[in-house]
């Protein structure tokens, strides 16, 4: 495991009993929370491509496109209209999407999803994103081959570590950046696309740092569900203490990051900050 950092509270001996305790609370209140988790469908696509499976270029449509509408909405507001969207994106061709321009955005996609009551403030800036990095892997698929092929080249450049693949993907300084991608939405693409890694976003981090795992340098209000302010440093952090107590815990981490973000998330528990800490304080309490 590339990049792997020692927990700071919750050392080997000690991880069962947090990811014990994260299950419990999560058969109490969300008591479906691992179908749920199956649904999603990101665990499925990890164990595909471990077995050699490869994505068409519509199949990267498709997940660029899931990524980007988890982005700043409630995720069950989406899932109503996913049964729709193979319509609505024209059988989710990345050929088709790279020429949409942004007149079709703005007067046919941005008021569908408000039609649907499944759009969000940035969900039109983030349309139009997506249509510039169609273009990028419609270039790069017939160049390469396939437009999967730049995101198994950047996990290749990155040493085979997914992590640093989603920092490129996502980070501004990086030349293989993606319009529309921040660096939680690229770690939800490359989940999308089988890639087995955390996704850093408000939740997560929040419960991270709650747990005493990262430490945030800019979270003024810690009240009820407010979310530290991330650096970039930190996200990568927040990755990485992921994927360590997914190993000492044999679970993968798109499966325990998923579990995390339904600790936090309106469509799962929605505990708060205080609630997170002191679930972890009561694990701490109880080492022997």
């Amino acid at each position: 495991m590339t990049g792997q950092v020692e927990l700071p509270e919750f050392h080997e001996r000690f991880a069962v009993r947090p990811w014990t305790t994260i299950g419990q609370r999560l058969d109490s209140g969300r008591p479906s929370w691992r179908n749920l988790i199956e649904h999603f469908g990101q665990v499925a696509a990890a164990e595909m491509r471990e077995d050699g499976r490869s994505w068409t270029n519509d199949e990267v449509f498709e997940a660029l496109l899931r990524a980007v509408l988890s982005n700043n909405t409630d995720w069950a507001k989406v899932e109503k209209v996913l049964p729709e969207l193979r319509e609505a994106f024209h059988e989710f061709s990345l050929e088709t999407y790279a020429e949409t321009s942004d007149e079709d955005i703005e007067h046919r996609l941005d008021p569908w999803f408000k039609q649907h009551k499944a759009g969000s403030m940035t969900l039109k800036q983030s349309l139009k994103g997506l249509a510039k990095t169609a273009r990028i892997l419609r270039d790069w698929s017939a160049a390469k081959g396939s437009a999967e092929h730049y995101f198994v080249d950047i996990v290749k450049k990155a040493g085979g570590d997914a992590k640093q693949a989603v920092m490129g993907l996502g980070n501004t300084p990086s030349p293989k950046k993606l319009p529309a991608f921040g660096i939680p939405l690229a770690a939800e693409a490359m989940r999308n696309l089988g890639f087995d890694v955390c996704k850093p976003d408000r939740h997560v981090c929040r419960a991270l740092g709650s747990f005493g795992l990262v430490q945030f340098r800019k979270w003024p209000d810690h009240t009820g569900t407010k979310p530290p302010e991330a650096s970039p440093r930190e996200m990568l952090e927040t990755m990485r203490v992921v994927e360590n107590f997914a190993g000492l815990v044999s679970e993968r981490p798109t499966l325990l990051d998923n579990a995390i973000w339904l600790l936090c998330a309106r469509m799962g528990l929605n505990m708060t900050n205080a609630e997170l800490a002191a679930m972890a304080s009561a694990c701490r309490e109880e080492r022997p």
